[in-house]
């Protein structure tokens, strides 16, 4: 490569022994990146030392002519490390986002183009992690990247450019620059086209297949993005159809990539990702299952363990290709379902409790929890299904659609995240179009519902929460109300909220003294006279770890009170974290008790014990007459 001329930086003044010093370690810090291996145990520690290292002296010496040679080696290196998509995180940390964004504007305009191609490589490679997804845009980097294309037109870099802002877009974003995103599907679609027929490498320009195929993959959660593709795309394919193209490629890379090919396992994700999205539009799912072939390949990955791959990093607009491949056999096999069974299990569920069956997505997963814990309040009239509670082993989609068949109504909790979600998107048109089940829409903020699902829901009733940290009790009593008119056909005031529900359900008469034990309001009761259940409630109304419920035991709330009086200051705090992180792993199985976890936790606990001292009578120094 021919060796870039920098103008000199401000570190001319410096003593020659210490730029000495500083180039060998420099060099030593580069040699050592490439050696680090991907730890077993989630410490990554050592990368994050060294990579921090290597980006201070990145800083210091980018501009200098004496490093340049270096700097070219660090770019370089950078750029590889990030190929692992797993190990991006630890280039969040030290602020290589920040860093290399700032990088590219130091460059020189002269001689500059793979550098350039680099740098932009290293924004590329971020971009396919959810973290660097989050730090970029909060960076900007969207329109950063789109006033470098103004002021260097490198047709080479161009396209790398655009992958990475198509991964950085919003479903919204894409909607509303479909023009400039249709370019982007035609150049992506060249790509695949042309790497489909160069096996086995599958490598067109540079390119291999895994890349535009994953891209193609977050822009497809735009529902109008897969019709582009299918019927609009200006790609000329060997195929019958576009369908037929994507599952002979699906089949053929299977078989023809080595097992130990670091990019196939990638790669058939992806591609099996976007069969997926196929098998869930009714006009092509016939193309999908007359393939006897593509029926076994899937039934192969469901059962086949050694497809865990734990160095694979799955972008959460993806599912790995066990899921994945559950999901097309469950979509393209629902005919088949025998109606006479479901009405069988419809049958079995009149002598218990009704049950309610909440769909999400996992994004969501902490405003899933405050709605399940509300709803639990009332375990006593309806049951509640949710994947983490059943779902733990076995055949995912098959406990789920057991779990759909068996509720009486289910709950979608729709977002931004259940939108671009394509299991939630199965689970909704299995309950809805086929099931033909009773849907309550929980609306999450005011992210507009795409097409899909708004064609359905806007003759629903719903309702809307909008404050997600800590959801709206009033939204909480509209939503039990809602439950109980479809479960039991009848309208509650507040007054009735201890039913008594109708004999065939054969479900206990609840006393009113029952009713008011499931709705207990802290606030009003003294933490002094909390009972080992109300402290369960606390922890759970402030979404602290249930985890750290377990490992603590509180007994009542005195003695929770008087550990709270021993966090008196932030040291106390962070010696208590250190103690009890070890006692956590311990307890927990290893699992590991995050920083800010521990700290939200003190700071709630030290707070209630400050608000319970403050709220305490003082003693009335006038005489009492008995």
């Amino acid at each position: 490569m021919t060796k870039l001329i920098f103008p000199s930086g401000p570190d001319e003044d410096e003593s020659s022994n210490e730029k000495t010093q500083d180039r060998k370690a420099f060099s030593n810090a580069l040699k050592r990146l490439p050696l680090l291996k991907i730890p077993t145990d989630n410490n990554f520690q050592e990368h994050e030392l060294l990579l921090a290292s290597i980006s201070d002296y990145g800083n210091k010496y980018f501009q200098s002519p004496e490093y340049s040679q270096l700097i070219q080696s660090m770019i370089l290196q950078i750029t590889n490390y990030s190929n692992q998509t797993i190990l991006v995180p630890c280039l969040i940390k030290p602020d290589y986002p920040s860093s290399v964004l700032n990088w590219i504007n130091r460059l020189p305009n002269e001689q500059s183009s793979p550098s350039y191609k680099h740098l932009i490589g290293i924004i590329y490679n971020i971009s396919r992690h959810d973290e660097g997804v989050q730090i970029l845009n909060a960076l900007d980097a969207t329109n950063k990247l789109k006033e470098f294309q103004k002021d260097h037109r490198i047709a080479e870099i161009d396209i790398i450019c655009a992958m990475t802002m198509a991964l950085l877009s919003t479903p919204e974003q894409i909607k509303n620059e479909r023009k400039r995103m249709n370019n982007i599907l035609d150049q992506l679609l060249e790509i695949v086209n042309d790497a489909s027929k160069r096996p086995p490498t599958y490598m067109s320009d540079g390119w291999h297949i895994s890349e535009p195929s994953i891209v193609l993959v977050r822009l497809i959660c735009y529902e109008r993005t897969l019709d582009y593709i299918l019927q609009h795309a200006q790609v000329e394919f060997d195929a019958d159809s576009i369908v037929k193209f994507f599952i002979e490629l699906f089949l053929n890379f299977h078989k023809q990539v080595q097992q130990n090919d670091p990019l196939k396992l990638s790669t058939l994700t992806a591609l099996c990702n976007i069969l997926w999205s196929i098998s869930l539009r009714q006009q092509y799912k016939d193309e999908l299952k007359e393939n006897l072939q593509l029926k076994s390949l899937l039934e192969e990955f469901i059962h086949q363990k050694t497809l865990i791959d734990p160095t694979h990093y799955v972008p959460k607009y993806m599912e790995n290709i066990q899921k994945a491949a559950e999901g097309i056999l469950c979509n393209i096999n629902t005919n088949e379902i025998n109606l006479s069974n479901q009405q069988q299990i419809s049958t079995l569920t009149k002598d218990k409790k009704p049950s309610i069956m909440i769909s999400y997505a996992h994004s969501d997963n902490s405003i899933c929890s405050q709605i399940y814990n509300e709803l639990d309040k009332y375990n006593r009239q309806f049951d509640i299904w949710i994947d983490w509670k059943n779902s733990k082993t076995g055949y995912l989609w098959g406990k789920i659609a057991d779990g759909m068949a068996d509720a009486n109504i289910i709950l979608c909790l729709l977002s931004s995240k259940y939108y671009e979600s394509k299991s939630c998107q199965q689970e909704f048109v299995y309950a809805h179009d086929h099931l033909k089940k009773i849907i309550i829409p929980i609306f999450i903020l005011d992210d507009k519902p795409p097409g899909w699902i708004a064609i359905h829901t806007c003759i629903m009733k719903y309702v809307r929460f909008r404050n997600v940290k800590q959801l709206e009790q009033e939204k909480f009593k509209e939503l039990i109300e809602m439950i109980k008119e479809n479960l039991f056909g009848i309208n509650l005031t507040k007054d009735e909220q201890s039913l008594t529900l109708p004999v065939h359900h054969d479900i206990p008469v609840i006393s009113e003294k029952d009713a008011h034990e499931l709705l207990v309001d802290l606030s009003k009761k003294p933490v002094n006279q909390w009972t080992k259940s109300d402290i369960k409630q606390w922890f759970q109304e402030n979404q602290i770890p249930i985890d750290l419920w377990k490992l603590y035991q509180f007994e009542n709330g005195s003695h929770m009170l008087n550990y709270a009086k021993s966090l008196t200051n932030d040291d106390k705090i962070e010696s208590q974290r250190e103690i009890y992180s070890n006692e956590f792993s311990e307890v927990c199985k290893g699992k590991r008790l995050l920083p800010h976890q521990f700290t939200t936790f003190a700071f709630l606990l030290r707070k209630l014990y400050l608000e319970q001292i403050t709220s305490e009578p003082t003693k009335s120094q006038t005489c009492q007459i008995s």
